[in-house]
């Protein structure tokens, strides 16, 4: 393997996104209690706010690297299921960054004007927050889908590859499904109860992303060997 160094670099992403996806998960449980719209722009105070923001817009990255690394493995086995694996969690990685760029760098402003705003502004700022759901909910659909396609086709191509890729296989084709709750969901259309999708993600994906950084280590040492 030419580039045994890219896939274990890859390997090591997927093992950070391990713990960003925790952090993803489980810092909203440090969050204050959201009582009325000034509680929610007060938010952009809270440390574990600012924390799990950043970890946010560092994660897409962390599993897109990872993402690449499986698609060079099985560029020769299944090319074009590669190529489309490749082109959904890239096209998933930037809608979730310019999710949360939006985020920080435009609704989090408007949040640390809020407690020194005037009732014009704050007026201003309540419809600013309107769009900014709007458009947060509309790139929130669109990277489901990417992230559905760039999981079926590596699931697809890994799935007839005995012991540890049909395991991540196994993996990627139930983030597929619940994916496809979570669309339904944004369509009105919900599949699954809210608690059955609640701990689905935590008892998939982290696991998920241990495995794959396994694989794609294993590969890599193989390599060199």
């Amino acid at each position: 393997m030419k580039h045994a160094g890219f896939v274990k670099v890859a390997a090591v992403a997927s093992w950070v996104s391990v713990i960003t996806t925790l952090m993803l998960i489980f810092l909203p449980e440090l969050f204050e209690p959201v009582k009325d719209f000034a509680g929610r722009m007060h938010r952009v105070h809270e440390p574990a706010y600012v924390l799990r923001s950043w970890a946010y817009l560092l994660h897409p990255f962390l599993v897109l690297t990872a993402a690449l690394g499986i698609g060079y493995l099985l560029r020769e086995r299944s090319p074009v299921l590669a190529l489309f694996g490749i082109l959904g969690f890239t096209w998933w990685a930037f809608l979730e960054a310019s999710q949360q760029t939006l985020t920080l760098f435009a609704f989090d402003k408007w949040r640390l004007a809020w407690d020194t705003a005037d009732e014009a502004t704050r007026a201003a700022l309540r419809v600013n927050t309107i769009m900014y759901d709007g458009i947060w909910d509309g790139l929130y659909a669109l990277l489901l889908i990417a992230f559905t396609i760039g999981n079926a086709c590596y699931a697809a191509s890994m799935v007839r590859q005995p012991g540890l890729p049909r395991m991540i296989s196994g993996f990627m084709f139930a983030v597929c499904l619940l994916s496809i709750c979570l669309l339904a969901n944004e369509m009105r259309m919900p599949l699954l109860p809210d608690v059955v999708l609640e701990w689905s993600y935590p008892a998939i994906q982290p696991l998920g992303r241990f495995l794959i950084g396994l694989w794609l280590w294993r590969a890599s040492q193989a390599a060199t060997s």
